[in-house]
C-alpha cells in the first residue's frame, strides 16, 4: 500500500511564471496566478484537468435533474477549477483517481471550505460550499470562500452495485475513508496560495452525513489542516450503523409480510406500516412526551425523559386505524432498543422516539414506497450496498441488496466490519469510523469542532452522537466546551427535513467560535414554509448547545424564538 505524506504546501507547489527569468519558483515569492496561469502550477502528483473562469449567475448543479428544486445554485464570478491526484491502476484493473472541484471567488473573503460528501461519494459534484441544515438560498462560495469538493477516489460505475465497485480495491477504501480529503486539502490549499498570492487565514470543513465523518477524520488524522469544522449528523461509525440498517430491514420485512402478500416470494418492504401507522405513532410519541418539556407544541425537546413504549399501541384485536399489530409493535421496540450481539452488547446504538417518524424522510430510509419486491427504501439501496461490497472483509459482489439484508446474520457476519485479510490490510472500521476522542493536537491549536444532529434521524442515531460527545468531555473534562459543542434538533431528519426547525446557520456560528472566540451556546432555527412535513411554517425556536434544552419563558408567542431561553 502506498505511503502519502502531507507535504506542506510552501514545499510541494511551484507557480511557473511566465515569460519569468526564474521560471518555476515558490508561490510564495511569486505573483499571485491568474485562473489560465494555474494551469502551469506544478503539484506533486497532482494533474489540472480544467481551468476556467465563470462569471456571476447560476449554475446547473452536477448529478440534480434540472428543474428539480435546487437543481441551480448562485455563483459569483469565480475561477473554476479541476483536477486529479495520485492517478493509478487498481488491482481490479480500473483507472483510479482523487478528483476534485475547486472554485476561486474573484472576491475572496481569504477562508477556505471544504464541502463535505455523502453517501459512499464517488460523484464530483460542485464545490459551491453547502451550508448546514435546511432551505439554505446562499452558500459559502457566494459568501467569499474559496471551496473544494472531492469525489474521494472513485467515480461510479453503471448498475445497481456500481456505486460500491470501489471497495474490491484496497487503496480505493482508504482514499474514500481518510486520505482523499488530506490530499484534496492539500492541493487546494497549494492553488489558493498560487492564485490569491497568499494561504487561507482560515480553514473550515463543513459536511453531514458522510461529510460529517469526513470533518470528525481531519481533526483526528491531520489536526493542522482546518481551523473548524462542523459535522452534522455525523456518520462517524458507518460500518456498524450499516449492520443496524440490514437489522432494521429484517425487522420491518416481518411486518411487511404479516400485512401484504408476498411478491416473488419476499416481502413487499414498503408495507410494514402505512402512513397512517406512522402518524399514529408520531401522535402516541407526542401524546406521552411532548409535554416533558413544560410545554405541548409537537416539539419533544426533552427527548432523553421520553422512556416511550411502542406497546402502548399494540392491538388487543384485530388491526385497526388506531392500533399497530404484535408484530409492528415488536419490530419498533426492538430496532429502536438497538442490534446487538450474541452476548446482549449493543453493536452500534439504541435511538429516540421523536416526533418526525412519520415523515417521508424517515420512511424512505426504512422501508420507502415500493410497491414491489424490489425496495427503495435508502437502507437498502445505500447502507445495505456499502455494507456488502465496502465495509465487509471480504466483501460480497451482490447486485441483490434485499437478499443480501434479509439473509445477512448478524451473529456471524457482523465480525466482518473489524476483519482484515491478505488484500484488505486495514478494516473498513480502521479505514472508515472516525470514532477517536484522541483529538489532543486538534485542541492544543484551538481548533472547534460543533456538531449537529436531528432527533428524528433515521440513518445515524443522535444518541450515537451524544456518547462520542460525551466521550470527549471524559477525556477533556470542562475544557470540551472550549472546543466541541452539540446542537440536537427536535423532530430532524437525516441532515435536514421533518417537521421541525431545520434552517439554521451553523457556520457563523463557527467562524464567530474560530475568529472572534464567541462560543455558540444558542443558535436560532426557522420551520421552513416550504418544508411540507411542517405544520408549523415561520416558527423560529433555539438550538441549545447539548446539554441544554430550549424552555418557554411562560409569555409571548410560542412561534418566537425570543420567548425562549436555553437551560
Amino acid at each position: 500500500m502506498r505511503a502519502h505524506v502531507l507535504i506542506p504546501a510552501t514545499l510541494a507547489v511551484l507557480v511557473t511564471a511566465c515569460g519569468s527569468p526564474e521560471g518555476s519558483r515558490p508561490f510564495g515569492s511569486a505573483a499571485p496566478a491568474g485562473c489560465a496561469q494555474l494551469a502551469t502550477v506544478a503539484i506533486a502528483n497532482s494533474r489540472l484537468t480544467l481551468t476556467e473562469s465563470v462569471a456571476a449567475g447560476t449554475i446547473q448543479l452536477t448529478g440534480v435533474q434540472p428543474g428539480a428544486p435546487g437543481s441551480q445554485a448562485p455563483v459569483p464570478a469565480h475561477c473554476h477549477v479541476q483536477g486529479n491526484i495520485n492517478e493509478r491502476t487498481g488491482i481490479d484493473g480500473k483507472r483510479y483517481a482523487i478528483g476534485f472541484d475547486l472554485r476561486l471567488p474573484a472576491a475572496w473573503n481569504g477562508r477556505f471550505y471544504f464541502q463535505g460528501g455523502g453517501g459512499t461519494d464517488g460523484t464530483l459534484r460542485d464545490a459551491v460550499g453547502v451550508l448546514t441544515g435546511g432551505g439554505n438560498t446562499s452558500n459559502a462560495l457566494m459568501q467569499g470562500y474559496a471551496v473544494v469538493f472531492t469525489d474521494t477516489g472513485h467515480r461510479d460505475e453503471p448498475g445497481p452495485n456500481g456505486p460500491y465497485q470501489f471497495g474490491l480495491d484496497p487503496q480505493a477504501r482508504i482514499d474514500n475513508g481518510w486520505n482523499s480529503m488530506a490530499e484534496t486539502g492539500r492541493v487546494a490549499k497549494a492553488l489558493i496560495a498560487a492564485h490569491y498570492g497568499r494561504a487561507p487565514q482560515r480553514s473550515y470543513f463543513v459536511g453531514c452525513s458522510n461529510g460529517g465523518r469526513q470533518a470528525m477524520m481531519m481533526t483526528q488524522r491531520y489536526p493542522d489542516m482546518f481551523d473548524g469544522v462542523i459535522a452534522s449528523a455525523p456518520a462517524y461509525r458507518v460500518p456498524l450503523a450499516s449492520v443496524q440498517a440490514v437489522y432494521d430491514t429484517q425487522l420491518y420485512a416481518r411486518a411487511a409480510a404479516e400485512n401484504a402478500p408476498a411478491v416473488d416470494g419476499r416481502p413487499v418492504l414498503s408495507k410494514a406500516f402505512s402512513p397512517g401507522d406512522m402518524k399514529l405513532l408520531t401522535n402516541e410519541v407526542l401524546n406521552q412526551c411532548d409535554a416533558l418539556d413544560g410545554l405541548k407544541d409537537g416539539i419533544v425537546d426533552n427527548w432523553p425523559a421520553c422512556k416511550f413504549k411502542p406497546e402502548a399501541l399494540k392491538c388487543s384485536g384485530a388491526k385497526t386505524d388506531q392500533c399497530l399489530t404484535g408484530t409492528q409493535v415488536d419490530a419498533l421496540a426492538q430496532s429502536f432498543a438497538g442490534v446487538k450481539d450474541a452476548s446482549g452488547k449493543l453493536l452500534y446504538s439504541d435511538w429516540t422516539f421523536d416526533a418526525g417518524l412519520h415523515s417521508t424522510e424517515w420512511t424512505r430510509w426504512k422501508f420507502g414506497d415500493s410497491p414491489t419486491a424490489t425496495p427503495n427504501a435508502r437502507n437498502i439501496i445505500l447502507m445495505t450496498g456499502g455494507l456488502a461490497m465496502f465495509f465487509m472483509t471480504p466483501p460480497t459482489v451482490t447486485q441483490d441488496f434485499y437478499a443480501y439484508a434479509l439473509g445477512y446474520d448478524v451473529d456471524r457476519n457482523a465480525a466482518g466490519v473489524f476483519a482484515t485479510n491478505a488484500t484488505f490490510r486495514e478494516s473498513s472500521m480502521r479505514s472508515v469510523a472516525a470514532e477517536s476522542t484522541d483529538v489532543d493536537a486538534y485542541a492544543k491549536r484551538g481548533g472547534k469542532l460543533l456538531f449537529f444532529h436531528g432527533v428524528s434521524d433515521p440513518v445515524f442515531s443522535v444518541k450515537d452522537t451524544v456518547r462520542y460527545v460525551d466521550g470527549l468531555r471524559q477525556r477533556y473534562g470542562a475544557r470540551t466546551d472550549d472546543m466541541a459543542r452539540l446542537f440536537t434538533v427536535p423532530n430532524m431528519a437525516h441532515c435536514a427535513g421533518g417537521p421541525a426547525t431545520d434552517q439554521y446557520d451553523g457556520l457563523s456560528a463557527l467562524v464567530n467560535w474560530v475568529e472572534k472566540g464567541e462560543a455558540p451556546s444558542r443558535i436560532v432555527a426557522r420551520a421552513r414554509p416550504e418544508n411540507r412535513d411542517v405544520t408549523t411554517p415561520g416558527r423560529t425556536r433555539p438550538l441549545c448547545a447539548w446539554p441544554m434544552q430550549s424552555r418557554y419563558n411562560g409569555s409571548g408567542s410560542i412561534e418566537d424564538a425570543a420567548n425562549f431561553s436555553c437551560r
